[in-house]
């Protein structure tokens, strides 16, 4: 977006009317309009993937379109609980955010209660604070703790035990604390049923 100029619907029209979808979107960009950013969220018919580094001169929420499956977000300080409750995406990467663990514990339990988040599939946001989050983040969770595993990214360095919960309809999911930059932790349910080193043959 830094390199639009002033042009940026005009840039937009031009795009949307030369292809009908994109598969994955990416807006970069710093201190952009707000009005601008929403412009293109709203115009731009892109099928599934959403990454969003742009930022914004206000700092407001933006409204995603209902058609993102996969949304990432790296810039995300003005990311609130009640913003993340709404989403419904199977995908969802908030980095840089201001959520508690506190917050992180409202996620998950809302998840296990099934009040949201039904079609989740991987959940990820990064930990203002590591050293309580199981005694915060998984306070009245019930959870089964399992041997540590290679995660799906082999860059992640996985710094605790993984942590199984059940949803109150049987579904599992798997809670994990990793260190790439900084400290994050990740939800993921619909896990492939996995075979541990104690598991009966």
């Amino acid at each position: 977006m830094n390199d639009f100029k002033g042009q940026c619907r005009e840039i937009v029209d031009g795009l949307r009317s030369t292809f009908r979808r994109i598969p994955t979107f990416q807006i970069n960009g710093e201190d952009q309009r707000q009005d601008e950013l929403q412009y293109i969220l709203d115009n731009m018919k892109y099928t599934s993937r959403l990454e969003i580094f742009a930022t914004t001169i206000e700092g407001l929420p933006l409204k995603i379109p209902v058609t993102t499956e996969d949304l990432f977000i790296y810039t995300g300080s003005w990311i609130t609980l009640d913003y993340v409750m709404s989403l419904k995406m199977s995908t969802m990467v908030l980095c840089n955010t201001n959520l508690t663990n506190e917050d992180i514990n409202v996620i998950f339990k809302s998840w296990m209660e099934m009040k949201s988040f039904q079609n989740l599939e991987h959940f990820e946001i990064d930990l203002t604070n590591r050293n309580d989050f199981v005694e915060v983040a998984l306070k009245d969770i019930p959870y089964e703790k399992r041997p540590s595993i290679t995660g799906p990214n082999p860059f992640y360095a996985q710094v605790d035990t993984i942590f199984e919960v059940t949803r109150r309809d049987g579904q599992k999911a798997c809670i994990e604390v990793s260190e790439l930059t900084q400290f994050f932790v990740t939800m993921r349910p619909r896990l492939p049923l996995l075979k541990f080193a104690d598991s009966p043959e």
